[in-house]
């Protein structure tokens, strides 16, 4: 379909993460996004943590703020909420037609939550691979704690809820936008935020990991602030001057003493990634090289970290790269300013939540069809 002839769709989104909440505001055209709007009201401490809304009237303020800057009239929204709490994980069941599922998840999913099962969100989808006597399923929760204020708050807001979905879910469709099929079999995203690193791996174009490591660019800040005795602002403005990569041709940075205090510190959050990567492997090791992760892509803010990709590879030995939304045609920068479209891995998510009415349309990616891979003894 030529792009003068592809249907139009004006498209708003949301991501109210831990720092700030984000807004992107476009056009659909087809299967290509283009960004009229891109704002951000940053949030205090303790407004938002690990995904639940502490201080829902400051919240609402910056949330109303975002879409007064932003001046849409759009009311229908796409939405994403995050946090330790959420869940998303393959799991295996007996087979059952679709409307079977849908009556009996509730029950499916008690084994899988960690707490009850009311007290979620719950959704599913049924993944291309299985056999005759077993299906498997990608189980998707939010703790109702978590996704009702937030849904209360837009509605508030004079908003209208169109899907509430898991945050890496957004980030995936980004990537898979912008790739396409060209995107390898397998590979991780990983989100480095404020609060947490979010690691998640995909696989034949389904997410099937996703884990929370507690240390992230707030982490960084504060072991500078405490050390060093900086401010908040002396903090954040040595930790963005600092070049991770000067850590490969160094090995020790002596000269650099808030490169050293960083180093082990992002060294343990590494050790963590590889070993979310190795139990993913353990899950899929009768698949072979087929099932090898072959690239990470990174972003959030911590991203912005010079020479962070170069680090990742050199010390995991896999290919990296930060996300940069906007050097693919699937996503055009209209009215876009150049210090957002420089930082577009802090975006990833919201970008790709304004994407899913075009994926629902079409998958960006076809998944291949597949047999279940035999169980192993790992844990689940």
């Amino acid at each position: 379909m030529s792009r003068k002839s592809a249907r139009t769709e004006s498209v708003l989104a949301l991501d109210i993460g831990a720092t700030s909440v984000k807004l992107c505001a476009g056009v659909l055209q087809g299967r290509q996004l283009r960004v009229e709007r891109l704002t951000e009201t940053p949030l205090p401490p303790d407004a938002v943590r690990e995904g639940a809304i502490l201080d829902p009237d400051t919240v609402y303020k910056a949330l109303r703020a975002t879409l007064a800057s932003a001046g849409v009239k759009q009311k229908h929204v796409w939405l994403s909420v995050g946090g330790p709490q959420t869940t998303a994980r393959p799991v295996r069941l007996p087979r059952m037609t679709p409307e079977t599922l849908q009556k009996s998840i509730q029950f499916e999913a008690t084994r899988y939550l960690p707490s009850a099962a009311e007290e979620h969100l719950i959704g599913f989808q049924i993944l291309p691979s299985g056999n005759d006597d077993q299906m498997e399923v990608l189980l998707v929760a939010a703790p109702r704690s978590t996704a009702e204020p937030l849904l209360e708050l837009v509605e508030k807001a004079g908003l209208e809820p169109q899907v509430l979905e898991l945050q890496p879910f957004a980030a995936l469709r980004t990537v898979q936008a912008m790739y396409g099929a060209s995107l390898p079999y397998a590979y991780a995203l990983v989100d480095l935020g404020g609060e947490h690193t979010q690691i998640t791996v995909a696989r034949n174009t389904t997410l099937v990991l996703t884990r929370f490591i507690p240390i992230a660019s707030n982490t960084f800040t504060a072991a500078l602030k405490g050390y060093f005795n900086y401010t908040e602002e002396e903090a954040e403005q040595v930790k963005h001057g600092l070049n991770l990569s000067d850590l490969i041709q160094t090995g020790q940075p002596q000269e650099n003493p808030p490169l050293r205090l960083i180093q082990p510190i992002v060294d343990e959050l590494i050790r963590e990634i590889r070993r979310s990567l190795n139990y993913y492997q353990s899950q899929y090791q009768s698949q072979g090289s087929k099932g090898h992760i072959e690239r990470l892509y990174l972003y959030g803010g911590g991203a912005q970290m010079h020479g962070v990709a170069a680090y990742f590879e050199y010390k995991l030995g896999i290919p990296t790269q930060v996300l940069d939304p906007f050097s693919s045609d699937a996503i055009e920068p209209m009215h876009v300013h150049p210090d957002q479209i420089e930082h577009g891995a802090r975006w990833a998510t919201v970008l790709g939540s304004a994407l899913a009415p075009a994926e629902a349309a079409q998958p960006f990616v076809e998944p291949l069809v597949e047999e279940m891979p035999a169980p192993t003894a790992a844990a689940a």
